[in-house]
């Protein structure tokens, strides 16, 4: 009976035995242990030694992974293209990436362990000291501008933008971006938009002189006529209004013309090409300066681009008459992919070697402020303009490019 309860005795497993045996202390004995529970217990072994070596490869697994996604935010780290600053609670840089390095012009080695107080220039110190106190404070991403000295002896203008960091009492993460180009570029753009509203302002005070000339004083002599009239005697007084008349008849003449000159309706009812064969008469009547306009068809082009055109074409026009030292000159108006341009040329003195400069030749008062102007207006558009010699590499040829627009204002 004891053999056969022997048999019939439920194997134990070796987790059983280990809490039964091994819990307080006492090893287990193999030699009371039935073949089963022998069995068994090597069986659980083998189990937990497969159990363990699959855990230990999938730590394997996730340290590589986290050795790769370390590596790859190192690699992020330092090839950044914004400069990444690390302070510690005295400001001093404790860590800096290539291109914060590059920045400050300076050799990492060299850059850690200095204040960043010491490249901040003086005029901004106060703004420094404030703001990295506000940092320090507080969690929360802030932006400030400020001007950098460097041991080279210039200047970097930079946006800052930083957080403090709660797991260390004042340090500091700093992203460091250079911003020298784009606030000089806000300040170019700044003196050209001041530069257009002067060229506006003189325009319009040509535009009150041709008035105070032409139609002015043709007014002021009819006026002194009807004076006379009222005084003549009665067999003098056809001739008077005859006279009177022609003067009122040619103060309509150059008002109107100036009024064409401005803004003519063929440019809105026909086009830019009917208007510039126009403008080539009313030139050469009125300055005597002989314009040919080629051969073109009507560009599809909107109220803006049609009006910056053919202002561009008068302003250049004039521009020949009063400083190329000639009296022709020469307008093409042409279809180039989804670009309208214009070209003017002459066979003048041309604009010498400052127009490849910018400076846009020979009277940097006149005829350069004006094409500045007007390249500025063309920006506005998306447009451009070049200046270069005439097709004989004498005179000047200026071509003035807008995007090709339909009437209805969508792209072509």
């Amino acid at each position: 009976m004891r053999g056969r309860a022997r048999k019939l005795r439920r194997p134990r497993s070796v987790r059983q035995l280990a809490e039964s045996k091994l819990a307080g202390g006492a090893a287990v004995d193999l030699e009371k242990l039935t073949p089963n529970e022998i069995r068994g217990f090597v069986h659980e072994l083998e189990v937990h030694r497969v159990e363990l070596e699959l855990q230990n490869q999938q730590l394997a697994e996730a340290h590589l992974a986290a050795e790769e996604s370390k590596e790859g935010y190192r690699e992020l780290y330092e090839s950044a293209p914004i400069g990444y600053l690390t302070l510690d609670s005295e400001g001093t840089i404790v860590a800096a990436n290539l291109c914060a390095s590059e920045l400050l012009r300076l050799p990492r080695a060299q850059l850690l362990g200095r204040k960043l107080s010491r490249f901040i220039a003086e005029g901004h110190q106060d703004r420094w000291h404030f703001a990295r106190r506000a940092l320090a404070e507080s969690s929360k991403r802030r932006s400030l501008e400020l001007e950098l000295s460097l041991d080279d002896g210039s200047t970097l203008e930079t946006q800052l933008v930083g957080s403090g960091r709660p797991e260390a009492s004042g340090a500091l993460n700093l992203a460091l971006l250079d911003v020298t180009e784009l606030r000089g570029a806000e300040r170019a753009l700044r003196r050209a938009a001041s530069a257009v509203s002067l060229a506006e302002q003189q325009e319009r005070r040509r535009l009150a002189s041709d008035l105070h000339d032409d139609a002015g004083q043709l007014l002021s002599l009819a006026s002194l006529k009807l004076r006379a009239l009222a005084d003549a005697a009665a067999g003098e007084q056809d001739d008077q209004f005859r006279e009177l008349a022609e003067i009122l008849a040619e103060a309509r003449r150059r008002i109107t013309s100036l009024s064409f000159q401005l803004s003519p309706p063929l440019l809105h009812d026909v086009g830019l090409v009917a208007a510039t064969r126009w403008l080539a008469e009313d030139l050469e009547r009125r300055y005597g300066l002989a314009v040919s306009v080629a051969e073109s068809e009507e560009l599809a082009l909107d109220e803006a681009a049609r009006v910056t055109l053919f202002r561009a074409i008068r302003e250049l026009l004039i521009n020949v008459k009063k400083h190329a030292g000639v009296d022709k000159a020469r307008v093409q108006i042409w279809r180039e992919g989804v670009m309208a341009r214009v070209a003017v040329e002459d066979d003048g003195v041309g604009f010498g070697r400052d127009a490849s400069r910018g400076s846009f030749g020979r009277d940097a008062g006149g005829r350069g402020f004006g094409l500045l102007a007007l390249r500025e207006r063309l920006g506005q558009l998306g447009g451009t303009l070049a200046i270069g010699s005439g097709p004989s590499g004498a005179g000047s040829r200026v071509v003035v490019s807008v995007p090709l627009t339909t009437r209805e204002g969508g792209s072509a």
